[in-house]
């Protein structure tokens, strides 16, 4: 795959990150491009795989692939995506090898089965996978800004406040796969059991079920909301789209029916909702 190729697919994947991104400079848009390739390719391991063993053995290559990219002479594996990082590797801001090293086991926990133990859990697995991305993609994007105080926890608070997103928006097929995005204590508490979730029944109780992933996300929103004067604007192509979030939560809580597919705003809304942002700097 070409630069051109990532970008295609980033546009159709995941337009709001690659929307986002359109407002950096050709050379930054192209690195930050290579670190969502790289991102998606272990993000999909789990559901490309019939067995969690077959996952552990690719997310293994992965590790692997990337301790070779940082490796003394370095080594650069025969895989367009890992091709495409060898790129980043000398770019100021650039993601180490620790960072995406956490980046690919953070994925691991999509091999298992069942809902998160805990509520603290399902926190950190957002903070461990879109928040850590966001804030490798901010320190690519602002490599001469130092993020600390307000701002760095603004980034914390926008990676937040995608990742619960996510999982709210994926709620349909992540219970359909046996990975329902509850903690244990929520599911229990509203009766579910793991029949339902398999089978989409008891949309009633999944909704109550869902107040708490509701409320953090909330919760994420309101401290962005304060923090987010604080952003430097040359970060906004790496966090700007966490301020779409706000209508996705919206459109997830008017179904009354958590099991069915959550409709997207239209792009244009969303292209309109990212110019303005980027203009007034409210994500």
């Amino acid at each position: 795959m070409t630069e051109r190729s990532f970008e295609a697919a980033l546009q159709r994947e995941d337009p709001d990150r690659w929307m986002a991104a359109l407002f950096a400079p050709a050379d930054m848009r192209a690195r930050l491009v290579a670190l969502y390739a790289f991102y998606h390719e272990i993000a999909r391991v789990p559901d490309a795989v019939s067995e969690p063993v077959i996952g552990e053995m690719r997310l293994s290559w992965a590790r692997d692939a990337v301790r070779d990219l940082y490796a003394t002479p370095p080594k650069v594996r025969r895989h367009a995506v890992y091709e495409a990082l060898a790129g980043l590797t000398d770019a100021p801001g650039a993601p180490d090898a620790d960072m995406l090293g956490q980046l690919i086991e953070a994925r691991a926990a999509d091999l298992g089965q069942g809902p998160f133990p805990t509520r603290q859990d399902r926190r950190d697995y957002a903070d461990r996978t879109a928040g850590l991305l966001m804030r490798a993609a901010v320190r690519l994007a602002a490599p001469e800004t130092r993020l600390d105080g307000a701002a760095a926890e603004a980034v914390e608070a926008a990676g937040r406040l995608w990742g619960l997103t996510g999982l709210i928006r994926a709620f349909a097929p992540l219970c359909a796969a046996g990975r329902p995005p509850l903690a244990a204590d929520e599911a229990a508490g509203a009766g579910l059991t793991e029949a339902d979730w398999l089978s989409g029944r008891k949309p009633e109780a999944a909704r109550a079920a869902l107040a708490g992933l509701f409320a953090e996300a909330d919760e994420a929103a309101r401290t962005l909301a304060r923090t987010r004067s604080a952003l430097p604007a040359e970060a906004f192509p790496a966090a700007g789209y966490a301020g779409l979030a706000r209508g996705y939560l919206r459109r997830a809580r008017s179904l009354a029916d958590p099991y069915r597919e959550i409709a997207e705003p239209p792009l244009i809304i969303r292209q309109m909702r990212l110019t303005w942002a980027s203009l007034t700097g409210r994500i």
